[in-house]
């Protein structure tokens, strides 16, 4: 497989640390500019390498492939599994508009 123009492999070999990788997206969505937690999760598995993710939550890689390509949109149960090695997970809020 080859690598993504975007893979960084010093920010790769941190990113396996689950409480660096935790940090680093959850930075990612900080703020009004922040990221949605999609595009947090896109930019982090191509910093970290598509094969490196892939074993490390334990997701095939045409999966993973499609989901950055934006073919794939995946449900709350599948970004779980997503987030899962970064010991994160989804929770859907939800607040007055008025």
């Amino acid at each position: 497989m080859r690598r993504t123009s975007s893979y960084d492999q010093d920010l790769s070999k941190r990113l396996q640390s689950p409480k660096y990788a935790r940090e680093f997206i959850l930075g990612l969505m900080d703020g009004p500019e922040g990221l949605s937690v999609e595009d947090a999760l896109k930019h982090t598995i191509e910093r970290m390498g598509i094969r490196e993710f892939c074993d490390l939550a334990k997701v095939p890689s045409p999966n993973v492939v499609a989901f950055l390509k934006g073919r794939r949109h995946p449900k709350a149960e599948t970004l779980d599994q997503l987030l899962k090695p970064f010991k994160l997970r989804t929770k859907l809020t939800l607040e007055s508009a008025g």
